[in-house]
């Protein structure tokens, strides 16, 4: 019988609103950690292009049942713990730690005509959950951190998962294992290692030979895709405006440009990807030309563009007459003194039809 837990949703419950207060003031807090990943791009500006030792051992952990193991009890001082580290005046500690103790402890649900209370962890759909879970693992990573600075070239956790670079034996890896099993009860990682190459979030980690240092390789990423991804993205005769379709493939490209390191990992990335598209109805000269236009004209760097003070949405019926429009409107109001700080935004409506006469979704 395989594993099974019980995944209930949070959405409208008596707690509903207290999880969303109280992530509002733990999320700050849970990326105060040195070994914090934010994403997948976070991760790969962290490791990409690093000369490491050619005999490192790439290594990935997984954290067993996280949610499920962390003892209410140690969460709530891990609360507040951080909250003496990182005082606020204007923060109420007091009552957030109340709180807290209440959507800890009173998660109740029902199962097969059953009702169960759960007595060790958080529940999984918890708004606060991740933000918590990294707050109760700080000390447990501080404390990997510190066991042998010389052995680790690399260290960093994303939730449950955890990836670093490891410099000496298999022999001391193994002690390692076991130091960090022993932190804290309940918590337990499992360790898979390799030598060339390694899946970690959507990427895989690869070494190649540094060119400056034989003795050194370099490190790269590429795309991973899960054995059971079957690319299942809108179709192209779907009733949507063509700028959506266009923009779902473009949105995967981009994403492929900024995880691979070389080309030839690029094209492998997209060609993977438009083999499932092109019996979706995706044109090939379309995604041809998109593909070469993503890898040579967009930027991996994020661009911080000047925060407006409003928004200005144009909107016009989603038809010729209304896409010429919109066009024309944009072009007279940004030269109008009063849209100087605002940001113009192009929205469509659709026009009513047979279904909005014959029916109605509002009564009197």
């Amino acid at each position: 019988m395989p594993e099974g837990r019980p995944i209930v949703s949070d959405c409208s419950s008596e707690t509903y609103h207290i999880c969303e207060l109280l992530d509002y003031y733990l999320q700050p807090l849970s990326i105060q950690n040195p070994a914090y990943l934010k994403d997948t791009y976070h991760f790969i500006s962290r490791i990409r292009g690093r000369s490491i030792p050619a005999s490192s051992y790439l290594v990935t952990a997984d954290v067993t049942a996280l949610y499920t193991n962390m003892h209410i009890n140690r969460s709530i001082e891990a609360v507040r713990s951080i909250f003496k580290e990182f005082p606020d005046h204007n923060r109420p500690d007091t009552e957030l730690l109340e709180l807290l103790e209440i959507a800890l402890t009173t998660n109740e649900f029902s199962f097969d005509g059953k009702m169960f209370l759960q007595i060790c962890g958080t529940a999984m759909g918890k708004g606060f959950a991740p933000s918590l879970a990294n707050i109760y693992l700080r000390s447990f990573d501080a404390k990997a951190l510190s066991y042998n600075r010389e052995s680790l070239a690399f260290y960093g956790r994303f939730i449950d998962d955890i990836f670093f670079i490891w410099l000496a034996s298999s022999v001391e890896l193994e002690a390692f294992q076991d130091y960090l099993n022993s932190l804290i009860p309940g918590i337990k990682v499992t360790f898979t290692v390799r030598e060339i190459l390694t899946e970690f979030l959507d990427t895989t980690v690869y070494l190649s030979t540094d060119p400056n240092d034989y003795n050194n390789s370099i490190i790269n990423t590429q795309v991973f895709f899960k054995p059971t991804d079957t690319h299942q993205l809108l179709h192209a005769s779907s009733f949507h405006p063509r700028h959506t379709t266009k923009g779902i493939l473009k949105s995967q490209l981009i994403r492929f440009k900024r995880i691979s390191t070389s080309y030839a990992d690029y094209s492998n990335s997209c060609e993977i990807l438009y083999n499932v598209l092109r019996h979706r109805g995706y044109s090939r000269t379309y995604y041809r030309d998109l593909k070469y236009s993503v890898w040579y004209t967009d930027s991996s760097a994020r661009k911080s563009t000047p925060k407006a003070d409003s928004i200005w949405p144009i909107v016009n019926y989603y038809d010729t007459m209304g896409n010429a429009l919109g066009i024309v409107m944009r072009r007279t109001i940004q030269h109008l003194p009063c849209a100087r700080n605002v940001r113009l935004i192009s929205a469509h409506r659709r026009h009513r039809n047979l279904k909005d006469i014959l029916t109605r979704s509002r009564f009197p």
